[in-house]
């Protein structure tokens, strides 16, 4: 197994780090450590997010990368900064190019089976349905699984933290933006809610792991 990939097979939940002040970024980024997750998807358009790479990308049990890579330009421009994937909401084969070349795992985003049968032949290493809810949650995760076992699936876009296991049923990962860095909690800078958040998440996920 592809040590990236283990990552996401290991510890599941994405947390996703979107804002325009980086040091609120960096609140979002503790929180989330303090409740226990391990993978992080820091979007290019939070400030000084080459910043954030340069940071974090070395800190000891943990996987930083870049979502909202929207050209193989930025695509390499986060890899120099220490991304350890690459993430786009949806496919584009350049931004796969680019993080193939440079040997780093890339994470496409699809809507139609046809865009995920195109991102597996592309080679890409987690195909991210987006935005999973709005194109009908789990149940669009089994329904694309049934004539493509071979798809390694995640789910994003303002994943319930409710249902959010019901995803794992059909999928290696899940993102988690909006829901669990919820607005007024990251204004109030109510960072201990968001901690109890993460908290609730990764405790669901080691029920899950017991009982399987």
């Amino acid at each position: 197994m592809d040590p990236t990939f283990k990552w996401f097979d290991d510890y599941k939940w994405i947390a996703v780090i979107r804002s325009n002040s980086s040091s609120d970024a960096e609140a979002m980024i503790k929180a989330a450590t303090d409740g226990g997750f391990h993978l992080f998807e820091i979007s290019m358009q939070t400030a000084q997010a080459a910043k954030l790479f340069e940071t974090y990308s070395k800190k000891e049990g943990f996987l930083f990368g870049a979502g909202t890579v929207t050209d193989g330009e930025m695509a390499q421009r986060a890899i120099n900064a220490g991304a350890k994937f690459i993430a786009s909401p949806y496919l584009d084969p350049e931004v796969v190019n680019v993080a193939k070349h440079n040997d780093v795992f890339v994470i496409q985003g699809i809507m139609t089976p046809t865009e995920a049968v195109h991102a597996h032949h592309l080679g890409v290493d987690l195909i991210q349905v987006y935005p999973a809810p709005l194109l009908g949650g789990p149940a669009y995760l089994r329904a694309l699984r049934g004539p493509f076992p071979f798809l390694k699936l995640a789910a994003a876009g303002d994943i319930p933290l409710e249902s959010a296991s019901d995803y794992l049923k059909y999928s290696i990962a899940v993102s988690f933006d909006k829901t669990l860095f919820d607005k007024a909690l990251v204004r109030a800078n109510n960072w201990a809610e968001i901690t109890e958040r993460a908290k609730q998440l990764t405790q669901k996920l080691e029920t899950l792991k017991v009982s399987k």
